[in-house]
Formats: C-alpha cells, structure tokens, sequence
C-alpha cells in the first residue's frame, strides 16, 4: 500500500519514541529492577520497529530489532547494567534519530546498522539471554486453533479483542502496537491476523489469545492505550465459546479496572495530531479577528445604534472565549525541550568526570508552541555552562567541603502571564576578579577599572558580546557563542533574562517568558506623535508628570518618588525618534531588574494587541521587539523594556521644558 500520506505521522511518533527510548535507558542504568521501565522500553521499541518495517524501512527496524535482543538482556540483569552497554544504546538512538531526520529531509534512511548491529549482538553473546517464552505467535491457523485449546488445557488464556477507531490511518501500525502490548504481558499463542501478517493488515478488529496471569484489567488497560483503539474487551477463552465472544468470567473486583482503561481509551481516541502549520494560521485568523473586533468596538462607542453595544459585548466575549481556547490549543507542555537534558547531562558529566545529579520540576508548566520551539538552544547553552564552568570535579567539590556530587536544577513555573525557567547549579559561582581580568584582555574595561568590579559588574560584563572566561573554546561549551546570544535569542521571544551568582556557592540564570506570542496585552502610548506599545506586564504604574517631583542631579532629570529616586527618560528620543516638548506623563516600567521612568505625550489605553516581528534591518540597535496593527490601520511598535533599560541612558537627550519647570 501508499505509505506516503502517513509519513507525517510515522516522523513525528518515531521521534515520540527515541526520546523515550533516551529516557528509559538512563532510568534503567539508574535503576535497573525497574520493571515499568523495562516495560516502557519494549513497548517503543516495539512500535518502532513495526512503524519503521510498515513504512518500508528496513534498516531502521533491522537495527530496532536488534536492540531490542539487548534489551532482552537487561530484563534478565538484576544485577545492574555496565555503562559500556547503556553507550552502545545511546549510540544507536542517535544513529536511529539521525535516520528519521534524514527520512523527514530527504525521504530514505541513509543508514548503514551492519556495523552497530554486530556491536549489539557482541553484547548479547558477552551475556546470553536466558530462556524465555517466545512473546511471537508459532504460526497458528486464522480460526482459533489447536494451539490455543492445547495452551487453554495447561493453563489460564485470555482472549483480547479490540476494535480499532474507523478512521484509524495505519491499522497495520496499530494491529503490531495492539500485539507487541499483549505480548509484554504473557505468552502471545496466537493473533488474527498473525503475526507474521500484520505489515499487510488493514481491518479494524484484532484477536489475540494470550496464556498470561495478569489482571484482566492489566491487560485491558495496556492495549487501551494504544492510539486509535475504540473498544477493548479482555476475556477468559473458553473452548465451547470459541465461536463467538464469551461471557466474561471477569470478578467484580477487576469490573473497575477495565472499565476505568475503557473510558480511558476512549479519551485517548478523542485525540487527533494536527499540523503545526494549520495552528500557525489559525492563530494568525485569531490575530485579525481581534484586530477586527477592536476596529467594530471603536465604531460602535461612536454610534448611536439601539442594540449596538450590547451586540458588541456579546461579540467581544464570544471573541475573547475563542481566542482563549485558540491559545490552549498551542500550548504544549515544556517537558518537550526538558526531555534532552537527562541524557545531555549523563553524556556530558561522564565525558567531564564530574558527578551530576539533575532535577527537573515544573515539567507540565504549559507554554506556547513557538516559544517552545524556539527555547531549546537557548537552554541547552546555559546546560553546557553550568556542566562545564560551573560545576566543580569531585575533588574540588570535596576539598570544599560540598557532596562530590553536583546539584544541577530546571525548574518551570508560571508566574502571572508568564513563565519562569530556572536554571541553578551548587557550583563555584561567578568570580569576579576573574572576569575582571578576562574583561581587561578584551579591552571591555580598562586596566585600572578592574578592581571595581563587583558581582553585578562581572555579570554584566560576561553578556557582553562573544565574551567568555574559557581558556579555549571546546565542543561542550563557549564554541565561541557567548552569553549575549542567549539573552537576544530571549529577548527575541518577548522574554527576559537574569543571571545571579555567589562565589562558591553557584549561579541562578531566570528566564521569564510570555505564555503566547501572537496576542499580547499592552499600554498603548503616544511619544513624539509615534504610537508605542509597552507590554502590560512590565507596566507598574503611570503618573501624571505635573503632579510629581522633579529634581535636576548633576543636570539629568530625575524623578523623586516615595519608594526611590529614578531618572526620567523620554521614550521617543530613547527610541530614536524625534523629542517632543509635550510630555505630560510617566510609565514606571520594569526592565530586567532596574525600573524604569519613561515620559510619554499620551497614554492611549489598554489594548490586546496582535503582534509582529520587524523586518530585517528595521529597528536594528533600537530598544523594539515587534509591531502591531492598529484598529485604525496605523502600526505600534513595541518596546522591548529589558533593551531599553541597558541602552536609554545613554540616549537621554535634553530634559523637556516642563521637566525644568518642575525642577525649578
């Protein structure tokens, strides 16, 4: 048959599958009597194999297949596996994943597993696997056979019917992911279709008789998770009901179980993978239906139309509904981008001789699509700093009177609109002197600043751009991409970032970043006749500048409040734009970890605004994220307050008149 139109489909559970498979053989080298585990690792590696032999690639399912011999052999291990195993697994899923992206790219596996797949089976012979019952049918009849009466006369069988979902695209992946589930709980006697069949598959019902002493709950609920199942029915095989479905000798007590993994597949057969293309492009329909739902507000406070605002109400609130559910349906947790690190973490400290104990929490934290997507590197960076730099040998630890092994922690959390990442290491910290010195080579600061370099200073100084603390740059971290790429590419996504650090004790990086990007509350603002947006979630409070105290200190403006003094900057010639004598009030805005006092001509109001990034060349070197249409047509441009509060200092022109007029 045609596999081309499930290709899409093949990729993207191929790669649900590595990364499993990734996980799995880090918790078995952990833990290697964890039997869920070993369960888990067979499931995959069962359906990927049966996925990669249904779509025509052999070489990925050849080597599937052969690893799943190996992991035979660690089912049979209680004594732990040796590292030397777990590297040539590792080695494999990364050929394996190379193979898929080299499917989704050019169509064919260009892969070669002769060579792996003797490494795999060296392993095997180094440890003979021992005799186990086979888990693949014997080549049985289509009709129930003798083997099943002859199994059914020594011992328990269940029969297992399932029927899978009418509109289900790849029976024949779904009948091997149905058998491989029921054959991890029992001996598989026989299957219709057969095993040997099921490449060629494309019917909606599958029979398996198993000899097992699981539940049938258990075994109810394994393939009840399988994607596409519609309805499962687990049931003691009796002979005299061979014809047709027995009546269930199911126990009261074990009702529940199945009945629990009953409803459960049928909320797993409600799900349905959609291109990520089709949810861009919603989300751009939700984007100018808000804008058109703005431009209708506007018009109809100017009429006077009996019903009109009332029709308007109910539009906004239908709107503001479907946009909300549009934005759920984008989020994605961001255990995506945490699934990398464990096995990034095990092969970097092992190749580093450190010892490393990762944490992850918050992994359901939710986020947008395109903010995950594009979140990875970003943190992957911070990782290979903190493995690197930070994190001290045993020996250092130990000579400092720290556990020899290091503490490294993710963590994620919402935070208001927003999420916090966490990165934190127990490490050696920043120090200060070093990257004084460091910062003396590079000609960042003068020789004779370098004693004044405190830990905010040295901070600062090590996002300055292409620099680094490294000797020589190497493979793992640095590679001559410094800390100020990471903080543009989060800035770049709406976010901020903020690094802290105590010598000896470790270092703490913060990312916090917008839920979604497309849609964005903001203040809209007048300056230098330009219509400005700042971010609703950075805006702390505006004032009218009239009515506050101004005082000139050594000729800059700055504005005296009950909680601090601040100075005053006027937003437009921050930005570039021409000064304006008509400002009249202030935005108290945050940015990083210093506020901000920007005077405005106007303040607009509040606005959800759909936003836009600028093109290439515009705004270069200017404190601005993005832009957004306007109900009237017209473009705000956003301001990006964490660049601003680094760079308008420097672009402060000369105080406005009422300025002086106050400070006099």
């Amino acid at each position: 048959m045609d596999t081309s139109e499930y290709l899409s489909m093949f990729l993207a559970e191929s790669r649900e599958h590595l990364e499993k498979l990734n996980l799995a053989v880090i918790r078995i080298e952990e833990r290697p009597d964890d039997r869920d585990t070993l369960d888990e690792i067979f499931r995959s590696a069962h359906s990927l194999k049966g996925m990669s032999a249904t779509m025509g690639f052999g070489q990925v399912a050849a080597l599937t297949h052969k690893m799943e011999d190996v992991f035979e052999v660690l089912r049979e291990r209680p004594d732990g596996v040796p590292r030397s195993t777990t590297d040539v697994l590792f080695e494999c899923l990364d050929v394996l994943s190379a193979a898929i992206e080299s499917i989704a790219a050019a169509g064919s596996e260009q892969l070669e597993p002769d060579a792996l797949i003797a490494r795999l089976a060296g392993l095997i012979e180094a440890e003979p696997v021992a005799e186990t019952k086979p888990t693949e049918p014997d080549g049985a009849a289509l009709v129930v056979p003798q083997p099943v009466l002859d199994a059914h006369a020594t011992g328990r069988v269940l029969h297992v019917c399932v029927q899978l979902d009418a509109a289900v695209l790849m029976p024949s992946v779904r009948a091997y992911m149905v058998l491989a589930a029921v054959g991890d709980h029992g001996r598989l006697v026989h299957s219709q279709p057969e095993y040997e069949q099921v490449e060629s598959f494309d019917g909606r019902r599958i029979d398996a008789w198993v000899a097992s002493e699981h539940e049938l709950g258990t075994l109810h609920q394994a393939v009840s998770l399988v994607a596409d199942v519609a309805s499962a029915d687990v049931r003691e095989f009796e002979p005299e009901q061979a014809a047709g479905p027995a009546p269930s000798t199911q126990p009261g007590a074990g009702r529940a179980p199945a009945e629990a993994a009953r409803i459960e597949s049928k909320n797993t057969s409600a799900t349905v993978r959609v291109d990520a293309e089709r949810l861009d492009q919603l989300m751009h329909l939700m984007g100018e239906l808000v804008v058109d739902r703005t431009a209708v507000e506007s018009l109809a406070s100017q009429a006077d139309v009996a019903g009109l605002s009332q029709a308007v109400a109910d539009l906004t609130r239908s709107s503001q509904a479907l946009q909300t559910l549009v934005m759920q349906v984008r989020m994605i947790p961001v255990e995506v981008v945490f699934l990398r690190f464990p096995r990034l973490v095990r092969d970097l400290s092992g190749k580093l001789g450190k010892q490393v104990e990762l944490v992850l929490t918050g992994r359901e934290t939710e986020l947008d699509r395109t903010v995950v997507d594009t979140l990875g590197d970003p943190l992957v960076h911070l990782v290979r700093n903190s493995l690197d730099h930070a994190l001290e040998p045993p020996e250092e630890r130990r000579a400092a009177g720290k556990p020899e092994t290091g503490t490294l922690e993710i963590a994620a959390r919402h935070a208001g609109g927003n999420v916090v990442i966490t990165v934190r290491d127990d490490g050696r910290g920043i120090d200060p002197a070093r990257v004084a010195g460091k910062a003396v080579e590079r000609g960042l600061i003068p020789a004779d600043q370098a004693g004044s370099v405190d830990m905010v200073r040295a901070v600062e100084l090590l996002f300055s751009p292409g620099f680094s603390t490294a000797e020589q740059t190497s493979d793992i971290s640095g590679r001559g991409v410094g800390m100020d790429a990471v903080r543009t590419a989060i800035r770049e996504l709406g976010g901020a970032l903020v690094m802290t650090s105590e010598l000896g004790q470790g270092t703490c990086v913060q990312i916090r970043l917008p839920l979604t990007l497309a849609i964005m509350p903001a203040l809209l603002v007048e300056a230098g006749g330009t219509p400005l947006a700042i971010p609703l979630d950075r805006v702390e409070r505006t004032l009218n500048l009239s009515q506050q105290v101004v005082r000139l200190v050594t000729g800059n403006p700055m504005l005296v409040l009950s909680d601090g003094v601040l100075p005053l900057l006027e937003l437009s010639q921050a930005l570039g734009y021409p000064g304006s004598d008509a400002g009249a009030y202030v935005v108290i805005a945050r940015g990083n970890d210093r506020r901000l006092a920007l005077v405005v001509d106007d303040l607009v109001g509040q606005r959800e605004l759909v936003t836009r990034p600028l093109p290439a060349g515009v705004g270069d070197g200017l404190a601005l994220s993005g832009g957004a249409v306007l109900a009237d047509g017209s473009i705000a441009l956003i301001v990006d307050c964490d660049q601003l509060a680094e760079t308008g200092g420097r672009r402060l022109g000369h105080p406005h008149p009422t300025t002086l007029a106050n400070a006099a």
